[in-house]
C-alpha cells in the first residue's frame, strides 16, 4: 500500500518512475494510475536499477528485502548494469521496516557490491503519502542521504538524519511504533469498557478528543472504530511483525519492555482470530470478542 503511494505521489511531483513488484497485477494498478504515462513497469528489480537514480524499496519484511535484491537469474536489484563501481550508479532507499540488525545487513549487502544505500523507514500512513507528508528516518553515508534529499523531500514533510549506523533509523521507528502499538490498544480498552457497560462510545470519543489526553489516532481513527471501520492503512500483521522486531532487539540488546510484549500478545492473537489484513485498530474488535460482545453496532446515548 505505501509503495504505491510513494510511486504516484513522485509521478505527480514530476519525476518519472518505473515499478516493479513481484505480483504483476498490483504494478499495473499503479502503472494505470497517472494518465500522463510516467509510470511504467519493469520485469525485473535489475531492470528498475539500470533505468533509475534512485531506487525506493517499500516492501513487508527482511525475506521480501532479499527476495528483490538478489532474486534468480541475475535478476536481482544488485545485478543491475546500473550499480557501477564509480559511484554514480544508483542509490537504493531503504524503506522498509526491519530490525537494526536486519538493517545493516541488507546494507552490507549492497555495500559488498558497491551500491550506496540509506536507510529511510517512513512514519505516516496512505493518506499522508498521498499528500506528500510522510515523516522520515534517514540514516546512512551523509553523501548519499544529501544526493537523495531533495527527492525524500517530494514524499515528507520532515526528514531527520540520525547519522551513519543503518540500525539507528530502525531502532527509532520501531520506538514510535511501540506508541503507536500502545495507544491503539488504550483506545480499544476504553472504547470496550463504555461499550460493555451499556454507555455511547461516540460520546466517550468527544470527551477524550476535548482534552489534553487526545491524539491524531482518537482523532482520525477513533469514528471509525465506533463504527466498526477498519479498512487498512496499516495491517495488524504488519503491526505484530513490527513488534516482535522490536522485542527481538530488546532481548538482544538485554532489555525487557513488558508492556510492549503484551501489546504483541494481542496483536498476534488478533491476527489469529482473522484480522491479519485489517487495520490495527481492528485490535478494538479482538478485546470486544474478549468481553462476549460482537461489535460496536447500535449505542446507548448518554442522557
Amino acid at each position: 500500500m505505501m509503495g504505491a503511494q510513494l510511486a504516484i505521489r513522485l509521478a505527480k511531483s514530476g519525476h518519472e518512475v518505473i515499478v516493479f513488484n513481484r505480483d504483476r497485477s498490483k504494478a499495473q494498478i499503479v502503472e494505470h494510475s497517472i494518465a500522463e504515462n510516467k509510470i511504467r513497469i519493469a520485469s525485473t528489480p535489475a531492470e528498475v536499477g539500470n533505468n533509475a537514480k534512485f531506487v525506493i524499496v517499500c516492501v513487508k519484511d527482511h525475506q521480501a528485502i532479499l527476495d528483490i535484491t538478489t532474486a534468480k537469474g541475475d535478476a536481482g536489484l544488485i545485478d543491475s548494469p546500473n550499480s557501477d563501481r564509480t559511484g554514480k550508479g544508483f542509490i537504493v532507499i531503504q524503506c522498509s521496516t526491519i530490525s537494526p540488525t536486519e538493517a545493516n545487513h541488507v546494507a552490507d549487502l549492497y555495500g559488498n557490491k558497491s551500491i550506496k544505500v540509506i536507510t529511510v523507514p517512513i512514519i505516516g500512513g496512505i493518506s499522508a503519502a498521498e499528500r506528500g507528508e510522510l515523516i522520515l528516518i534517514a540514516a546512512g553515508p551523509k553523501k548519499s542521504f544529501i544526493r537523495a534529499k531533495s527527492l525524500l523531500k517530494d514524499i515528507s514533510k520532515q526528514v531527520f538524519y540520525v547519522g551513519s549506523n543503518h540500525g539507528t533509523a530502525s531502532t527509532l521507528k520501531l520506538a514510535v511504533n511501540i506508541n503507536i502499538a500502545l495507544i491503539a490498544l488504550a483506545l480499544a480498552e476504553g472504547l470496550a469498557f463504555v461499550k460493555g457497560t451499556g454507555l455511547d462510545p461516540d460520546i466517550f470519543i468527544k470527551i477524550l478528543n476535548s482534552t489534553y489526553f487526545r491524539t491524531g489516532l482518537s482523532e482520525n481513527k477513533g469514528p471509525k472504530i465506533i463504527h466498526d471501520e477498519y479498512s487498512p492503512s496499516f495491517s495488524v500483521a504488519n503491526m505484530a511483525k513490527d513488534l516482535k522486531l522490536t522485542l527481538q532487539t530488546a532481548y538482544n540488546s538485554g532489555l525487557t519492555l513488558p508492556v510492549t510484549a503484551s501489546s504483541h500478545s494481542i496483536y498476534k492473537a488478533s491476527e489469529v482470530v482473522g484480522l491479519s489484513n485489517l487495520d490495527y485498530t481492528s485490535v478494538a474488535s479482538f478485546i470486544l470478542r474478549l468481553n462476549g460482545i460482537s461489535r460496536f453496532g447500535k449505542r446507548k446515548k448518554v442522557e
